[in-house]
């Protein structure tokens, strides 16, 4: 749960002209901080309760950790500036900017890597919500993605996370929204005193109305999502199943391909909590909808 609120917390932190994501991303990087410490408590003492306020819950943390003769809470300086920063954006309405939100994003991702490390021997790069994903095609590319992220390769990470969504939203796709006419050059109009024609602009319209459709259909938030096209580009597979991306941001920042890995992943665990199945969505098979 912890890794899911950081992650979403990412998707939100991004949203720069929005000082409502930047408080929610906040409350996110606070509320994995919190719930990986009172994770520790239970981890270390399963007959205490956690503390129900924060600073308590640190003290109740460092304790235990003393008792155990562990090392310290790490960053403790840290996640009190994260925690910090949220109080202030809930109870005085000082909103955060982008810098702070940088800072907790930072802070909160060491911390938890370090208490993870030191708790239970795990690396927190290694926690993945891809094993949410019931679908095999989907899970595949998202991994790569991670592995490609986790190496520093931030064109692949972005790529594969890209054609992962990419091949969730059409499988599903005509099960909300109708099927894709690929090969209609334009919706006929009659124009003035003019024979009737096509006319690509109102077919290109209606085709971002489904695509809108699908979005919001799917709980999707459309800002986020225009933001990922911005920095991922379009993604276009071939008849041969391979997949190519055309406007990728240059150059890539590994914040960059931490949003789309992280957005992408919690959109195909979205999607599938919506439709069911990828392949039979609803319930229906392929051809139901076709």
């Amino acid at each position: 749960m912890a890794k899911q609120l950081y992650q979403q917390a990412v998707v939100q932190s991004m949203s720069r002209h929005s000082s409502v994501g930047r408080i929610m991303s906040v409350i996110g990087f606070d509320i994995s901080v919190e719930t990986t410490l009172k994770a520790v408590v239970g981890s270390l003492d399963a007959s205490s309760t956690p503390n129900d306020r924060f600073q308590g819950l640190v003290q109740q943390v460092e304790n235990l950790l003393a008792n155990a003769g562990s090392n310290q809470l790490p960053d403790k300086a840290n996640i009190q500036h994260i925690h910090a920063i949220r109080n202030d954006a809930q109870h005085k309405a000082r909103y955060p900017n982008e810098i702070e939100v940088s800072d907790c994003r930072t802070y909160a991702r060491d911390f938890l890597q370090k208490i993870l490390q030191d708790t239970w021997g795990l690396q927190f790069e290694r926690i993945s919500l891809i094993d949410l994903i019931q679908n095999d095609e989907a899970r595949k590319y998202l991994a790569d993605a991670e592995s490609a992220l986790e190496k520093g390769d931030y064109r692949r990470a972005v790529e594969e996370a890209a054609a992962g969504l990419t091949r969730a939203l059409a499988k599903v796709k005509a099960s909300l929204v109708g099927k894709d006419q690929l090969f209609i050059d334009g919706i006929i109009v009659q124009k003035s005193i003019r024979e009737p024609g096509p006319d690509e602009s109102i077919l290109e319209a209606f085709r971002k109305m489904q695509d809108t459709l699908m979005y919001l259909s799917l709980g999707m938030n459309i800002a986020d999502h225009m933001h990922f096209y911005e920095i991922a580009g379009m993604t276009i597979f071939t008849i041969n199943g391979k997949h190519e991306q055309f406007g990728v941001k240059e150059p890539l920042q590994q914040k960059d391909a931490e949003f789309v890995v992280a957005y992408c992943t919690d959109s195909v665990v979205q999607i599938e909590e919506q439709v069911g199945s990828l392949d039979k969505p609803f319930g229906k098979d392929f051809y139901y909808w076709h």
